[in-house]
């Protein structure tokens, strides 16, 4: 019997921007998000994710909390959407501002979807796949 030594082609993972100020936020939602096989980079405040934006490769997937310090989520969401090699890309809002003027507003400015907090994590994954394979979801 011969042993096939060829190694399986290098898939590529996908990559998401988490912004959130709450320490113990990030570091549950980027488990959830290396579980589900996720490069993650990660902003604890709209300065950083900013900058991040500004200077990076966009990523796959960006998932912000809109009141952040020194830049708000809303801010993050409209310079995503001006910048030419982010615009395209899908924001979930996950917030604790549970006001419907605040999802109305999220979701006018270009976010795809806006989940309030507390979350259900099962959820929040099936969101970021629906948004990452919308053929597939349909």
């Amino acid at each position: 019997m011969e042993l096939d030594l060829t190694l399986p082609a290098f898939t590529p993972l996908a990559t998401a921007l988490l912004i959130d100020d709450d320490e113990d936020i990030v570091y549950l939602l980027r488990m959830l998000l290396l579980r589900d096989g996720f490069i993650v980079h990660t902003a604890t405040n709209g300065r950083d994710a900013q900058e991040f934006i500004a200077t990076s490769k966009p990523t796959d997937i960006v998932i912000t909390d809109l009141m952040l310090p020194y830049a708000s989520g809303f801010e993050l969401i409209t310079q995503i959407r001006e910048d030419r090699k982010w615009k395209d890309v899908p924001v979930i809002v996950l917030s604790g501002k549970v006001t419907e003027r605040d999802a109305v507003r999220a979701l006018d400015i270009g976010a795809n979807d806006y989940v309030t907090k507390p979350y259900n994590p099962q959820e929040l994954s099936a969101r970021i796949r629906r948004l990452l394979n919308p053929k597939r979801s349909a």
